[in-house]
């Protein structure tokens, strides 16, 4: 039988596995509750199925092999992965593991938002879901690829209208030390742009779920979801001047695609950087549609970092 490449995606509500053999998906175990610690979930999905490498790709600063989950409390080492399953274990953020899949994207993984078709050159991702990550992207050679992972979504929420002062204040009465980007851009920023449009006197009911605010169809979720997507595409817009990556800005994160991006003015904000639009305008803009991004990046990690090379093909950049 031959050696196996086990990936995985470890967020705080969530952590889901893959088996791959060669550049195939044969099994997958998604969603798996977050209670399980993830080096136990794998070591069950594993089976006893041999395994040539892993990579845990997980949402949280990754520091000499151990990771701290941000949103979790919870602390995970490589050696203890690679203890649990028998194989050289990889970790890494999240958001390297989702960098490295928009490499391998076909054309039915993304939508194209704005802009030209991409080049090959600096790429940035950046995904809001249970919190906001965002990664790097540079081209070695003619083929490959560099990481560099990122805590960007922790920089500083920013104003851009007298509205998203008001709603900086409103934040900032929440979380005094740092109102962050991910403040609003994640799960629960959703939920709390909906309850400071309830507080601003739009009918609405009290939320607990970020879920409940795309399907309640209320006032005040309908304006927390348009000001979520302008946040949003103010922040790609922020990543885009701060790159000009010729190779794209890509949005990736379970959020972004649930909602009319465009209709909702993402776009726009995206551009609305005053005497840098016309440079912002030469930037292409994806929103990344694919279920497989972060397993398919971590595998192809666990394959790049010389753990297991012969087992997994490196594909052609389709960007």
């Amino acid at each position: 039988m031959s050696m196996l490449i086990l990936s995985a995606d470890v967020g705080a509500t969530h952590c889901r596995l893959g088996l791959w053999r060669g550049d195939e998906l044969i099994d997958q175990a998604t969603p798996l509750t977050a209670a399980e610690p993830p080096a136990a979930a794998a070591r069950r999905f594993a089976a006893g199925r041999p395994l040539a490498a892993a990579c845990l790709a997980v949402a949280g600063p990754v520091v000499n092999g151990v990771a701290e989950l941000t949103n979790a409390g919870w602390t995970i080492a490589e050696d203890e992965v690679a203890a649990a399953l028998g194989c050289p274990a990889l970790i890494v953020n999240d958001f390297v593991g989702a960098a490295r899949g928009v490499t391998a994207l076909g054309p039915d993984g993304f939508t194209h938002l704005h802009g030209p078709a991409p080049q090959r050159g600096l790429i940035g991702v950046l995904g809001a879901g249970t919190g906001l990550g965002q990664a790097l992207l540079s081209p070695v050679g003619e083929s490959d690829w560099q990481v560099w992972p990122s805590q960007g979504g922790h920089v500083d929420l920013a104003p851009t209208d007298d509205e998203s002062l008001e709603l900086l204040r409103f934040f900032m009465e929440r979380h005094p030390e740092h109102v962050s980007a991910e403040r609003a851009l994640s799960g629960e920023g959703l939920l709390a742009l909906q309850a400071f449009y309830r507080s601003r006197g739009l009918a609405g009911d009290t939320l607990t779920d970020p879920a409940q605010v795309s399907a309640s169809g209320d006032d005040a979720s309908r304006a927390a979801i348009r000001r979520f997507c302008q946040l949003l595409g103010a922040a790609a817009g922020n990543l885009g001047v701060s790159l000009l990556p010729k190779g794209g800005i890509y949005l990736a994160g379970g959020l972004p695609p649930r909602f009319d991006l465009v209709g909702l003015g993402l776009v726009e904000a995206f551009l609305a950087k005053g005497r840098m639009r016309p440079l912002l305008m030469d930037v292409p803009l994806r929103l990344v549609t694919d279920p497989l991004l972060g397993l398919r990046g971590a595998a192809l990690l666990a394959a790049e970092r010389s753990l297991a090379p012969q087992h997994l093909r490196r594909p052609e950049p389709r960007l």
